[in-house]
């Protein structure tokens, strides 16, 4: 076939350019269906397909056309494209427009298309290349047509299987936007979720109750184990703060909760500064949060440091910088015990927070990195170290110029620790005391007491105990001096006390506890002496008996007791009966007494009876108002009648010699009472308590009652006015300014107790000197019971009075009276108004009906109770020579007696001689006595008288 068979309208017979128009409008047939090739392509079996589904092969056919694979005309593009419905079949001929030309490899199968030019349409000059079958096409068409007017088709999954660096960055950026995005969103949803805590750690606002002296300054001791003092921001020096600002957090001020540069830091240094870390990763805000907030905890976990980061961030904003700051300087662990800068001021130099100077302050900061090491003494070469750095952030923050740095010395430690206790020997005794009241009194919660931060003043003056203390050591040294130093056995107990308040302005309590734990045991040094430790007071129990009978209606300045030695005393539930002066005219189960060396004193006055210290006269005056009595009114005035044993001592007038074991804090508060005009004010020793949560201070909290009227006690305040002039038992206690003192000496059997109570208007004292054992026997382990040989008798080398009340208790008073008492006004007590009756307690009744009255009533009594297990006490029967002076001798009559005292000695058989001669009763006895002679004389009769 030829060329010329190929000849139409669009261009010359037997020229390409036939063949280029055909091509020219094939290809633009192709065009307008090639979108169509994916259809054409389809998987049904259809037109040009087997019955598989799969494209029949291509080829020429035996009707002369070229057909594709899936059954279309070859080159057309048609394959597989349905013929529009009602239209009839173009049969397209070769040669004809649209017919295959042979593509450059062949348009059919290896070859050329019949009649074709030269590389199909656009084969002439300026033509257009035709397009390019699916194996290059008919003809020679341009290979940039045939790409663009065939657009390839995708296949699943290619993109992946060929890779370039800008696939993987954007894989990558999208991943990391992606993960960023997801982590913004969780962080701002944990962030709004986090609450802050509303409840702090209740362990931050532990800190110890603080026990001042009087003067509300003095420590005198702390209680609980948290070493915490709570100090306003103003109150903290400002190089204080700035030294902590340096050590730990030095962009404090203008940062957030968080500092992100820190933490990055702190990271690094653990990595790469061998744990030599220059600045914690936590700010002080997150420490604060840490140790302040309950729900927020220490532990190593992601969580709980997201938490820590978030309440930070939350408290920066809703808190001011300064009420955190002062927070955490109150709250941050410092060692030793030490929470606070105040209480590391005072643990490591002995000073408040107020006085720390720049190189303390630097320390104190930078034991914060390490506060269980920095403070050992091995780990000192550290400390320093950090020392110093503090020292230079102060100078980078310019708060100290580098001159100043290099001056610094590392400052010394205290030589003595913060302790609980002051170091005053008086203070544990004190500390204790303290407690007990505001347990027993107060009502204070020990929990309270121990973390409640309270603020407790005494009433206790430093000045006062200190001079009591030296009132003791002085008479001490004296003791050794005049070769009878005081046994390791013997205990001093001294109390004073305000008369007008009840308050305990001094004790002397014992030693001290600042000795080996074996020393203190032989000591006894746990023993409080002055408040706590019971003992036999002797005859200082007296003014208990005389303040009853005052009491009960008796009058002192006419009133005659009974000092005739030896005396049976009958029983208190007898108060009518008169004492015998014979067994013989006494009843079964009285009560035999004798005065000290069984001197016979007579009938005395009751000042007399009073000052001489005659047992038969007061224990004869108890059993007529009472034993059950006087314990009531013990009890009245703050007396424990069950543990001293008087409770169980009714019934038995012995008790009128103090054989019964009080304190001298007992003692001394019945002094005090007598001293005030008879008003009863209850010991104490709290002054005042601030630190509650109600806020306020809490003043003193005591008991009072009027014990006496003022003129009943101004009675017994003049009874008690003879004991130190003349020839009064306690005369060494005597003030060279002859001021008036109350006063009582007491003396127990064997010596084991020797007691003075004293007392002026402003003040009351009690001096009681004492064994450890009091009995009259002792356990001695693996021997059983053995005799007590525990004696005050020969104290001060004295054999015959050093155990008396009347000599070392009433110098040691004595003492401490000069030095504190001489430098206050004189002031006189109660002027006496006596009124009541006059009591005759000798009495000299009938002998024959008296006796037999006396059978009659003995008959009727029930037997006596058995007498306590108890020592008797006594009194010397002449006064031991005071400091300086001469011998006192015993009273012997009306001419010897005090000023405005009656008294008359008279012994033996000398009583029925008439030396009663100024007893109103004695000249009515002789008168009748007189009379009755006259009756009796025989009438004589005259001689002669018939």
């Amino acid at each position: 076939m030829s060329s010329r068979d190929f000849n139409g309208q669009y261009g010359p017979a037997g020229g390409r350019g036939a063949d280029g128009h055909a091509g020219g409008a094939w290809s633009a047939a192709r065009q307008e269906i090639g979108h169509r090739v994916s259809y054409a392509r389809g998987g049904a079996s259809g037109p040009g397909r087997s019955a598989s589904g799969y494209a029949d092969p291509g080829g020429w056919g035996d009707d002369g056309y070229w057909r594709e694979p899936d059954g279309g005309h070859g080159d057309t593009g048609l394959a597989g494209v349905p013929t529009p419905k009602g239209s009839p079949t173009q049969v397209i001929t070769p040669g004809q427009v649209g017919a295959p030309g042979r593509g450059r490899h062949g348009g059919g199968p290896g070859g050329r298309a019949p009649g074709g030019g030269p590389g199909g349409p656009g084969g002439g000059p300026g033509g257009p290349r035709g397009p390019r079958g699916y194996d290059r096409g008919p003809g020679r068409g341009s290979r940039r047509a045939g790409r663009n007017a065939v657009p390839r088709v995708k296949v699943k999954g290619s993109w992946w299987r060929h890779w370039s660096l800008k696939k993987v960055a954007g894989v990558l950026a999208a991943t990391m936007g992606s993960f960023f995005l997801l982590l913004a969103g969780v962080v701002y949803y944990t962030y709004t979720r986090t609450p802050v805590p509303t409840e702090e750690l209740a362990a931050n606002q532990y800190q110890q109750s603080v026990v001042y002296a009087s003067d509300g300054k003095t420590v005198i001791g702390k209680f609980g184990g948290y070493n915490r003092h709570l100090v306003p921001l103003n109150q903290i020096p400002q190089i204080m703060q700035d030294a902590v600002l340096a050590a730990e957090d030095r962009s404090f001020w203008t940062e957030g909760g968080v500092s992100p540069t820190g933490v990055v830091r702190a990271a690094y240094a653990d990595i790469f500064g061998g744990g030599n870390s220059l600045q914690g990763g936590s700010t002080i805000t997150q420490q604060f949060v840490r140790q302040y907030y309950t729900g927020i905890g220490t532990q190593q976990t992601m969580s709980r440091k997201i938490k820590e980061i978030f309440v930070s961030m939350k408290i920066a904003k809703e808190k001011s910088k300064q009420w955190i700051l002062q927070q955490y300087l109150n709250t941050i662990y410092l060692g030793d015990g030490a929470y606070g800068v105040d209480a590391a001021a005072q643990t490591y130099f002995g000073i408040p927070v107020q006085q720390v100077g720049v190189a303390q302050a630097a320390v104190i900061a930078a034991i914060i990195q390490s506060p269980t090491f920095f403070p050992q003494p091995q780990y000192r070469t550290n400390l320093e170290v950090r020392w110093h750095y503090v020292l230079s952030g102060l100078v980078k923050m310019g708060d100290l110029t580098a001159a100043q740095a290099a001056t610094m010395k590392f400052p010394k430690f205290s030589d003595t620790p913060a302790q609980t206790v002051g170091s005053a020997p008086w203070d544990p005794y004190i500390l204790n005391q303290v407690k007990n009241e505001l347990l027993d009194v107060y009502h204070v919660p020990e929990s309270k007491i121990d973390n409640g931060g309270l603020k407790i003043v005494t009433t206790i003056s430093n000045s006062m105990s200190a001079a009591l203390y030296h009132a003791v050591n002085y008479n001490k040294m004296l003791m050794r001096q005049d070769g009878g130093a005081l046994p390791w056995y013997a205990l001093i107990g001294a109390e004073l006390q305000n008369p007008q308040t009840g308050a305990i302005v001094a004790e002397y309590p014992g030693q001290g506890q600042n000795m080996s734990p074996k020393q203190c045991a032989k000591y006894d040094c746990d023993n409080n002496t002055a408040a706590y430790s019971r003992e036999q007071v002797g005859s200082s129990f007296k003014p208990w008996v005389l303040m009853q009978a005052v009491k009960e209606g008796m009058n002192v300045k006419t009133s005659i007791l009974n000092g005739f030695s030896p005396l049976w005393i009958p029983l208190d539930s007898q108060p009518a009966m008169l004492a015998a002066r014979s067994q013989a005219t006494a009843q079964q189960g009285w009560f035999r007494e004798t005065n000290d060396n069984h001197v016979s004193l007579g009938p005395l006055t009751v000042a007399n009876a009073e000052a001489q210290s005659s047992n038969t006269a007061f224990t004869d005056l108890i059993h007529r108002v009472g034993t059950q009595n006087v314990v009531n009114l013990a009890a009245q005035m703050g007396v424990d009648t069950a543990s001293s044993g008087l409770q169980t001592d009714i019934g038995h007038v012995g008790m009128a010699l103090g054989q019964d074991s009080l304190t001298v804090n007992e003692q001394d508060t019945m002094l005090s009472a007598i001293a005030n005009g008879g008003m009863y004010h209850q010991a104490h020793v709290v002054k005042e308590i601030s630190g509650f949560p109600s806020g306020g201070m809490t003043a003193a909290k005591f008991s009072s009652a009027q014990a006496l009227t003022p003129a009943q006690d101004s009675q017994v305040q003049y009874a008690m006015s003879f004991d130190t002039v003349n020839n009064g038992t306690g005369t060494a206690a005597a003030m060279s300014d002859g001021r008036p003192i109350i006063a009582k000496t007491g003396t127990t059997d064997n010596f084991h107790s020797a007691f003075f109570i004293g007392a002026i208007p402003q003040y009351s004292l009690t001096v009681g000197i004492f064994t450890q054992e009091q009995g009259d026997k002792v356990l001695v382990p693996g021997h059983g019971y053995k005799p007590n040989t525990e004696t005050l008798n020969g104290l001060g080398g004295n054999t015959v009075g050093g155990g008396f009340g009347g000599y070392w208790p009433a110098r040691i008073w004595h003492t401490f009276a000069e030095e504190e008492f001489a430098r206050l006004p004189v002031q006189q007590f109660l002027s006496p108004i006596f009124t009541g009756a006059a009591w005759n307690q000798v009495g000299f009744l009938p002998k024959p009906q008296q006796k037999h009255h006396k059978k009659q009533q003995h008959q009727q009594q029930p037997p006596p109770p058995p007498p306590p297990p108890h020592h008797r006490h006594h009194h010397p029967g002449s006064v031991p020579t005071p400091p300086g002076g001469k011998p006192s001798l015993p009273v012997t009559g009306a001419a010897a007696t005090a000023p405005g005292a009656l008294g008359v000695n008279v012994t033996g058989t000398a009583a029925a001689g008439g030396v009663l001669v100024l007893l109103p009763g004695t000249l009515l006895w002789t008168r009748l006595s007189r009379r009755r002679g006259r009756r009796n004389r025989p009438v004589r009769t005259q001689a002669g008288s018939p």
